[in-house]
């Protein structure tokens, strides 16, 4: 039997990792939220569930247990494979984190637009300048969102390595650790990536914008959108309730910002922990 069969068949031994019971009902959790629906609400509670299921893992590295088969030879290899994660986890909500507040940024400069046009008529270049802008800060967007995602992959479809011992005598302590670890790494790429898609948007509504297809504004609406795709398709076809469409972008942005924020301090004290178990 093959190392990564190995894992998925083996659960964690309870009376070694008391708080395994913790990271499996997070894990749980997680899982059965369905992120792939688009919409900003389930990929938050999601965000929110990756925050308290990083609370167990960070208790679960702290065991004196944990340390020890973590820090010995056999569970080297796999300490780089987390090191290696963790850092591109991290990248991941960095730059998310500063697209977020970019777009925030762009959100308001057209409200702002908006609003000085309604109070003073007039002020529709201005708005023109604003809607061009936030159209081009999509379209980058939606590359950085691309390149992040490749990032993800690579972390997904890390293979297991070999622990350096006979299949017949593995550490069973170290593979309940080694698969408890790699599911949460699993879990966490497979949420971000559902927030890099919701960030994504389909690409028809940005090319609708930049081609000025504007024919296509009943198929648009018929299609279901995610806020940020609402917005697209609101600024493509000039529609009355684009006001609407920001605010709940807005909404949707601050509080992916607060979980996001979250999820990286998180990551920052695994990273921290796994360094400790590496140095000592």
């Amino acid at each position: 039997m093959i190392i990564k069969n190995q894992l998925r068949s083996i659960s964690l031994p309870s009376r070694s990792h008391p708080s395994t019971r913790g990271i499996e009902e997070a894990l749980s959790k997680v899982k059965a939220i369905k992120t792939a629906t688009g919409s900003s609400e389930p990929i938050l509670m999601a965000l929110a569930g990756l925050e308290e299921l990083y609370n167990y893992m960070e208790e679960f590295l702290k065991m004196g247990s944990t340390q020890r088969v973590m820090s010995s030879n056999d569970g080297s290899e796999f300490m780089e494979e987390m090191l290696d994660g963790s850092l591109r986890l991290m990248d991941t909500c960095n730059v998310s984190r500063d697209l977020l507040v970019e777009t925030h940024e762009h959100v308001r400069g057209v409200q702002s637009c908006i609003r000085r046009k309604k109070v003073a008529g007039g002020g529709t270049d201005q708005l023109d300048v604003a809607v061009s802008g936030y159209v081009r800060f999509r379209k980058n967007m939606r590359k950085e969102a691309k390149k992040l995602l490749g990032s993800l992959n690579k972390i997904d479809g890390v293979s297991c390595p070999s622990l350096g011992v006979d299949n017949g005598q593995q550490d069973e302590h170290l593979v309940a650790v080694i698969d408890a670890l790699r599911r949460v790494v699993s879990v966490s790429v497979s949420v971000l990536k559902s927030f890099l898609e919701f960030l994504s948007g389909r690409q028809s509504n940005i090319k609708c914008k930049l081609a000025s297809v504007l024919k296509k504004k009943k198929d648009l609406h018929e299609e279901t959108k995610n806020e940020l795709e609402s917005l697209d398709s609101a600024i493509c076809c000039s529609s009355d309730d684009l006001q609407n469409k920001l605010e709940g972008v807005e909404m949707s942005i601050d509080g992916f910002e607060k979980h996001l924020e979250g999820l990286f301090r998180r990551l920052i004290r695994t990273r921290a922990s796994l360094l400790n178990i590496i140095s000592h």
